[in-house]
């Protein structure tokens, strides 16, 4: 393996963070596009919510990759100025093919190794009910390429 191709091997499998800056969401029922998945498709490693004001109303969501859902099942948010909140990530629901997988397998999801992979999207943070999140929220994606060319930003 030359040096080149070393290289691009090691930037391939290096995870990243990208970040979405706090705000709020006020809409119930109204879908937020939280991150693009743009160029190629990636691995997501983990999905959490950082709470920069405290969430007082208890407040469902999911996260949609599309039209997939990346979460296990519905689940409340509710916490204190600081607390994180991981979004569990979907190891038993039906996932088409071509948008996402379950990785690296249902036997590894069984024993709680969780990621998904996904092709180029977008996700977005979807409320239930009639709740809105009363608090400063951020969001952070990890994830690693699987194409040169991959990218996660965050939607506008």
């Amino acid at each position: 393996m030359g040096i080149k191709s070393y290289l691009e091997a090691v930037w391939l499998t290096k995870r990243q963070k990208t970040w979405r800056a706090p705000a709020l969401y006020l809409v119930a029922g109204t879908p937020f596009n939280l991150f693009t998945i743009a160029g190629g498709p990636v691995k997501i490693h983990a999905l959490t919510a950082y709470l920069e004001g405290a969430i007082t109303t208890a407040v469902t969501w999911h996260f949609l990759l599309g039209v997939t859902l990346l979460d296990a099942a519905l689940f409340a948010a509710i916490g204190a100025a600081g607390t994180i909140v991981a979004v569990p990530l979907a190891n038993v629901a039906l996932i088409a093919p071509a948008v996402a997988a379950p990785s690296p397998s249902v036997l590894a999801s069984a024993a709680e190794v969780r990621s998904i992979l996904a092709a180029p999207a977008v996700i977005t943070l979807n409320l239930a009910g009639a709740a809105n999140i009363d608090g400063l929220t951020s969001f952070c994606i990890e994830w690693e390429r699987l194409s040169p060319e991959s990218s996660v930003v965050p939607s506008p």
